[in-house]
């Protein structure tokens, strides 16, 4: 698997005033010390710089959202520019007995509420690949780096569309299809991974010959697909689907990808390929099946 890194240099300087007389010399951080965050960001990542595979690289300038928690912390959230402006540990506003926190962080940023989650709709947003660093136990001062390693939280769903029986290529760029599915997640920021998925349900609306979708984890039987050609339409339920390809799933899990290509004919829609899988690792599936 090929994996792309990113260094995130975050000067630590904490700006002393006439009161730090107050405080122990053991209690002080070291001056100058600084914290390097090393960053794994998997294939397919929904960053601005893109290969044709969908792994990239963070550019100067990219807002991240990091969240620093731990026990008996309250959850503190900033948003800082990817090698662009210097965070200091003063800016998190930890009491000085706090020895060790943690770090997670997210792509695209978030405003985190009271109780220190936040919630995610991927219809609602023009960067739906959300991206999550789950949480690295970090003690405060160190000079060590803290290696974050970026993961897809939300299933990708990639469908391409082929003429069968009569129509037309001409006829597909018209195509529309609408995806109904849950379309919100719950984001438990200090941990970096996804709480729960809430049961708000939306319509997601492409047209012509391919789509692709981000969706939160969720079970395939809620998740309806109508394909509309000429004025006609015609409903899949999205396990039906999967369980005639011949690799039935339950639940579309996050970080994973199914990738299928169909046959619209005026009679059917069959399956002529696709793979499942995570997104590094694909398992391909290949055959045809007759659906209505």
């Amino acid at each position: 698997m090929r994996k792309n890194y990113f260094y995130a240099l975050m000067a630590v300087a904490l700006a002393l005033t006439a009161c730090s007389k107050d405080v122990p010399e053991k209690d002080k951080l070291p001056s100058g010390n600084t914290i390097t965050i090393l960053a794994n960001v998997a294939p397919q990542s929904r960053a601005p710089q893109l290969a044709t595979d969908g792994s990239g690289n963070f550019s100067k300038g990219d807002v991240l959202s990091l969240f620093v928690g731990g026990n008996g912390i309250s959850t503190v959230a900033t948003d800082f520019a990817y090698d662009s402006e210097v965070l200091t540990w003063g800016k998190l506003g930890l009491a000085e007995n706090v020895k060790q926190v943690t770090f997670a962080s997210c792509y695209p940023k978030q405003m985190v509420g009271e109780e220190g989650t936040f919630e995610f709709n991927s219809l609602q947003t023009s960067e739906a690949d959300l991206l999550l660093a789950p949480a690295k136990t970090v003690a405060v001062g160190t000079a060590e780096p803290v290696s974050m390693t970026f993961v897809h939280a939300l299933h990708h769903l990639i469908l391409t569309f082929e003429p069968g029986n009569g129509y037309t290529a001409d006829d597909l760029r018209e195509l529309s299809l609408t995806l109904h599915a849950k379309t919100t997640c719950v984001v438990d920021a200090a941990k970096g991974s996804i709480e729960s998925v809430k049961n708000i349900t939306g319509d997601y609306i492409s047209t012509g010959v391919s789509a692709s979708f981000y969706l939160v984890p969720q079970t395939t039987d809620g998740i309806t697909l109508d394909v509309r050609v000429n004025g006609e339409t015609k409903r899949i339920l999205l396990d039906e689907l999967l369980r005639q390809l011949g690799h039935s799933q339950s639940e579309l899990e996050g970080g994973k990808c199914c990738s299928l290509t169909l046959k619209i004919g005026r009679d059917s829609i069959s399956v002529s390929g696709g793979s499942i899988g995570a997104w590094e690792d694909q398992v391909t599936a290949d055959g045809e099946v007759v659906i209505g």
